[in-house]
């Protein structure tokens, strides 16, 4: 066993320390200890600390949820919130905006060598002392795997245009070395054969994770089994849907597909029924839908300070049409829309008045995203179709998407319908093929159907990028054209002055 080990105690689970070197992956306030690996008890914390480490508002808990992407892609507006303020405005020199994405930056390869760590702590062990070994270490590949996937998006070209430019440095192993950088399509291929070993390693989650999942039961404490509550693990469908939008980044859209089918067709996570989408929040994780989410109780109060309180200051909120911006979130929910009386319950459920759901006034607007702090409209919460508190991470209609989309890429528009269809229908929309006249699914459409489903949960953003589109910019009052200047985060300074020391 190796004689640095790290054990992830509460400082981790809530925050890190920043390192006194950029990228330094010996932060001070780790604890030495060689037994951490010595027991199931000890493994286990150590990954708690991973996901507690994800879910600060550097990471997850705001920057790269609702807070930087939504800002970028003009469905969220800040009120003094300075260095979101300078997003608005895709200014990513100022030095609020460079002080963020070195935080951003720092904090997500923390949360790598924290894996690289467990990784190789774990390879030295017999595979055969612990009955969840492979459990283990698959949700150590995993999550390193998506958090380059995460970085790639954000400071590197997009792949399908710029495949031979740098990308990032991949890391896999934990030492005082830095990673290489890579181009942008070697890091893919990295990113992919992790989460491949990931899905090999998790593959016993298929049978954990039937649905109804009977770890959704009041006062079952989440931690008390590593088998169960797997919604708030990195599990084998987190893999398989992380490896489907891995794909779907590349543009290897068959491959993409057959992954996304891999999720749906295992039946474990069914769409709601129309009357429970208000139910759908980014706070909550759904029992139905959600692959996976961050356990957290804080999120919620993260993103009703945020925007349920805009009267306090340092909030969000939404465009609307009253303020005569360019673009307004009904432009969005009015495309593709049935006119023939029937509804579309994200709309209807997800916008509305602030003061109606908190019972708080609301002196800045009438109308907000409750999808993102609503926690009044949660009904039947600790049962097995209920919630658990957290951070949606990966919810069951990104892989109908992804999976329409190469169905429309390869001209099969009846599959590409019969996908759409089964996420339109349980939002309270009637199918494609009964509208008169028929609408035929195109890419268009599905984009705006994927806007539509995932406002306020950082998506859009870099469907953009990917697609390469226009920003329509309320800061401007303009359209932007699209540029890399726009799309990629400048990698900070520091991790090129600290690789000349």
């Amino acid at each position: 066993m190796k004689n640095k080990t790290i054990i992830l105690l509460v400082a981790l689970c809530l925050s890190f320390v920043s390192c006194e070197k950029f990228l330094d992956l010996n932060p001070k306030n780790e604890v030495v200890n060689d037994d951490m690996f010595s027991s199931k008890e000890g493994i286990e914390s150590t990954l708690y600390g991973v996901y507690g480490a994800m879910k600060s508002k550097t990471l997850y808990g705001e920057n790269l949820s609702f807070g930087i992407p939504e800002i970028l892609a003009n469905n969220l507006k800040a009120y003094w919130v300075y260095y979101f303020q300078h997003f608005m405005e895709y200014d990513y020199t100022h030095v609020e905006s460079v002080n963020q994405l070195l935080r951003v930056w720092t904090n997500a390869y923390e949360v790598i060598a924290y894996c690289n760590n467990i990784i190789q702590n774990l390879e030295d062990l017999d595979p055969e002392s612990y009955s969840l070994y492979d459990l283990y270490l698959g949700e150590a590949y995993g999550l390193r795997a998506f958090m380059h996937f995460e970085l790639m998006k954000y400071f590197a070209p997009h792949v399908e245009l710029y495949p031979n430019e740098e990308g990032i440095p991949y890391s896999t192993s934990y030492s005082f070395e830095h990673p290489s950088f890579y181009t942008v399509s070697q890091v893919y291929e990295r990113i992919i054969a992790d989460l491949k070993k990931a899905q090999e390693l998790l593959i016993g989650d298929t049978e954990f994770m039937t649905y109804p999942r009977a770890d959704f039961i009041n006062g079952y404490d989440i931690r008390e089994n590593f088998q169960k509550a797997r919604t708030i693990h990195f599990n084998y469908y987190a893999a398989t849907g992380t490896l489907a939008r891995a794909y779907w980044m590349k543009g290897d859209y068959d491959k993409a597909a057959t992954e996304a089918y891999k999720v749906i067709n295992s039946e474990a996570f069914p769409l709601v029924t129309k009357d429970n989408v208000y139910n759908l929040m980014p706070a909550k994780l759904n029992g139905k839908e959600t692959i996976w989410g961050i356990y957290s109780t804080d999120y919620i109060t993260q993103t009703t300070n945020r925007l349920a309180n805009i009267s306090t200051g340092s909030a969000f909120t939404i465009y609307t049409p009253e303020g005569n911006n360019f673009t307004n979130y009904t432009q969005i929910y009015s495309q593709y829309s049935t006119g023939d009386g029937s509804n579309d319950n994200r709309y209807s459920g997800w916008f509305g008045d602030p003061e109606a759901a908190t019972g708080e006034e609301d002196t800045y607007t009438t109308t907000n995203l409750l999808k993102l702090f609503n926690d009044k409209s949660i009904s039947n919460a600790g049962a097995y179709n209920g919630y658990y508190d957290g951070i949606s991470m990966m919810r069951i209609p990104e892989m109908y998407y992804i999976a329409a989309e190469a169905a429309i890429r390869n001209g099969s528009s009846g599959e590409a319908t019969i996908l759409l269809n089964a996420v339109l229908e349980s939002r309270g929309l009637i199918a494609l093929d009964l509208r008169n006249p028929v609408l035929v699914p195109d890419l268009d459409m599905l984009y705006n159907e994927r806007h539509k489903e995932f406002f306020g949960e950082g998506m859009r953003w870099l469907e953009m990028k990917k697609m390469n589109m226009d920003i329509e910019s309320n800061s401007y009052y303009a359209t932007l054209p699209a540029s890399n200047d726009y799309y990629v985060f400048p990698i900070p300074n520091e991790e090129y002055e600290y690789r000349n020391d």
